[in-house]
């Protein structure tokens, strides 16, 4: 898979409100199946396509111990996405804007 198609997989992945609170939730810590069926109010079968969702993109990886499959966010990077979408869902489009790293980076006057 090139890297347009793992961006692609990501959005559809990250497209799904019930992903984007699993993704939020996992970003605190790891979490079970059920746990994450109680949280969101899905039946766990749809939780299962949604986590898989999430595996099949990278975003996510699970672990068994015992009988119960434990999901964790895959990555650094997967956190860092998470936190960054959190904080743009949360920006205020009326307000100014901060300076972007690329235009803290630049020279003056550029």
């Amino acid at each position: 898979m090139d890297s347009n198609d793992r961006l692609s997989a990501i959005g559809r992945a990250l497209s799904c409100t019930v992903r984007l609170a699993v993704l939020q939730t996992l970003a605190e810590g790891d979490a079970s199946v059920g746990e994450l069926t109680g949280r969101m109010g899905v039946t766990q079968p749809n939780m299962s396509n949604h986590l898989a969702v999430l595996r099949s993109a990278g975003l996510v990886t699970s672990h068994r111990f015992g009988r119960v499959v434990r999901y964790r966010l895959a990555s650094p990077e997967a956190a860092g996405l998470v936190t960054s979408l959190t904080l743009l869902a949360n920006t205020d489009p009326g307000s100014p804007s901060r300076p972007s790293a690329l235009e803290r980076d630049l020279p003056p006057g550029s």
